[in-house]
């Protein structure tokens, strides 16, 4: 018999490390997609393409941009803008990349036009839009258009930059900012002259009011104005 117990080896009694538990990593949340067409089935068939494509993120759809009516207006939302012809092109510049800045001031907009016009695309991207998809891209582009513009950055089309590179210099119209201000934004600054109101010009020009500061605060930027007097002086020369 012994006086005493055995004494145990190390590795009796030295406990056995527990077995890790596989780390699970989240899964990271993405911007969602808002699609803005008059057309349903533009809308449809974009929803579904692009949710088709990796994306990841959720989507909506809207007939306009008025009937968007967003929960957050600080969460950033990225936004295919589609139009189809040169008039509706020109509007969606002109006044509802306003309307989008103005409810949502992260708004990653996108253009998607088939007018492919090298100066509608870079009025496009100075009235605060990030990138612009043709018709004539496939599925693959615009969606790689979207990671693109999500991720910061902006989207141009190459065709159209090559294009604008080799395009004749135009003469102004009328005014040394014809080429820089749209039509709209001299609709703006023609009754900020006679010293309209932002509420007043709203009125008259059918719009809300924070489009119209919009459109100022873009008016002042393109023609280095520091306020509504300088705005009023440089742009002279575009009414007489």
């Amino acid at each position: 018999m012994f006086d005493r117990p055995p004494r145990l080896r190390d590795d009796a009694v030295r406990p056995t490390a527990p077995i890790a538990t596989p780390s699970v990593t989240p899964r990271i949340a993405t911007i969602p997609v808002l699609i803005i067409s008059a057309a349903t089935l533009i809308r449809d068939c974009l929803a579904r393409c692009l949710a088709d494509s990796e994306l990841n993120c959720t989507m909506s759809g809207y007939g306009s941009v008025d009937e968007w009516r967003p929960l957050d207006p600080t969460a950033p939302v990225t936004v295919l803008l589609c139009a189809t012809g040169d008039w509706a092109t020109e509007r969606a510049i002109c006044d509802d990349i306003a309307k989008l800045q103005a409810k949502a001031p992260d708004s990653q907009i996108i253009v998607l036009s088939d007018a492919e016009n090298p100066a509608l695309v870079r009025r496009t991207l100075e009235q605060g839009a990030r990138g612009f998809v043709g018709m004539t891209f496939n599925l693959d582009m615009a969606a790689a258009a979207i990671r693109l513009v999500q991720a910061g950055e902006r989207f141009v089309p190459v065709t159209s930059l090559l294009a604008a590179q080799t395009a004749p210099m135009q003469a102004p119209e009328k005014g040394p900012f014809r080429q820089v201000l749209t039509q709209r934004q001299i609709d703006v600054i023609d009754h900020l002259r006679r010293g309209e109101s932002n509420k007043i010009i709203a009125y008259k020009l059918e719009m809300s009011e924070s489009t119209v500061k919009i459109h100022i605060r873009n008016i002042m930027r393109k023609i280095k104005a520091r306020n509504r007097t300088e705005v009023a002086i440089l742009t002279q020369d575009l009414f007489n």
